[in-house]
């Protein structure tokens, strides 16, 4: 669903949990249900909306508090209940924030992980269904990463060593000696 749409659906969640509170009086209370907006937005929008969420919701909350059922709950009590309910939602969302976050890197970390079936020579990986795919094509489909071919100094001169000059380059291979002009 779209950004738009989930604000939505968390918006009126909200307010019909508030008006369920509302219609059935002070001793009838929705608090426990406004984990669902709360929850809601955090997971399908981000941490902010889940905050925002838990302060309107408490804040409404605390509003029908003091106004309609300042005869059944003294004010104190009321302000000492919407700060327990805003740290708790508050929490919850920071927490399905995390748990969000955590399950999409462990989605793109099992992507490329474990042992892989290479072959020693062309180093073509085999796929489950058996079939053997080059290693660019196998690491692409499966992440984000790209590839660009090119050759080190070092392989450079073993394949192509008419054509590549030495350097005092830092790719080339550990203890080999730079080229150092004929000195």
């Amino acid at each position: 669903m779209r950004r738009t749409l989930w604000w939505w659906v968390v918006g009126v969640i909200a307010v019909s949990i508030l008006a369920a509170d509302i219609v059935t009086g002070p001793y009838i209370q929705f608090p426990i249900l406004f984990v669902i907006p709360v929850g809601l937005g955090a997971w399908y929008l981000n941490r902010g909306a889940g905050i925002i969420s838990a302060l309107v919701l408490v804040g409404c909350r605390f509003g029908i508090a003091i106004t309609l059922e300042e005869n059944v709950i003294p004010d104190w009590a009321a302000a000492v209940n919407a700060g327990i309910r805003l740290i708790v939602l508050v929490g919850l969302a920071v927490l399905l924030v995390a748990a969000r976050e955590k399950r999409a890197l462990a989605l793109r970390v099992h992507i490329l992980e474990g042992i892989l079936p290479i072959c020693s020579f062309c180093k073509k990986i085999r796929r489950p269904d058996g079939v053997w795919e080059q290693i660019e094509t196998y690491v692409s489909n499966r992440s984000d990463a790209r590839f660009s071919h090119s050759f080190c100094e070092a392989c450079g001169r073993k394949h192509y060593g008419e054509y590549v000059t030495s350097s005092d380059s830092k790719d080339a291979e550990p203890g080999a000696a730079p080229d150092r002009g004929g000195q």
